[in-house]
């Protein structure tokens, strides 16, 4: 697997290597992928997230792009914006799970849309997936606008969280 592109952005899925530099050592990684500095920092929450990530792949490396971060790359700016996560491989049911952040210096740019369309449509492009599922967290209006954008619907609610799914239908992709 290498990397999915759009005009904007290209998403490439981090190997353990490269997950472990991405939680360790920011600049470092962005070194290896020969991409301009910036001054990133991980919040606890996304780094406990990408820490249980790069269990997920040490235990599944050969499908590693399953159970990892992906690393969303401004192609003008030449530089980290965000990540979107694969939480595993499709259940019994179909379903993929993902998660997503965009840097707070890089929101509302549309580049989470973007990256959500191109890598929804791979996911669903892939044998057994029948759906894409994203949680959310009720007040995240953003992170709701990015998913209706793509076509999600919301099938579910917990106290704290909305729950949407995307399918070839919801996403007028092209179905076989």
């Amino acid at each position: 697997m290498k990397e999915l592109d759009t005009e904007r952005v290209r998403i490439v899925p981090l190997d353990a290597e490269s997950l472990r530099l991405f939680i360790d050592d920011i600049c470092k990684l962005q070194d290896v992928f020969h991409l301009e500095k910036s001054e990133l920092l991980l919040d606890e929450e996304i780094k406990d997230a990408m820490k249980y990530r790069l269990s997920k792949v040490l235990k599944d490396s050969s499908n590693y792009y399953w159970h990892t971060n992906w690393l969303i790359i401004s192609k003008e700016l030449n530089s980290i914006i965000g990540g979107i996560m694969l939480k595993g491989l499709p259940d019994e049911n179909g379903e993929v799970i993902i998660g997503y952040f965009t840097f707070p210096c890089y929101q509302g740019k549309g580049y989470m849309t973007e990256t959500i369309k191109v890598l929804a449509s791979w996911i669903l492009d892939q044998p057994l997936v029948k759906r894409v599922i994203a949680d959310t967290e009720k007040e995240n209006k953003a992170s709701h606008k990015v998913l209706e954008k793509n076509g999600a619907r919301l099938y579910k609610e917990t106290e704290d969280l909305y729950f949407w799914e995307l399918s070839k239908k919801t996403m007028n992709l092209h179905i076989e």
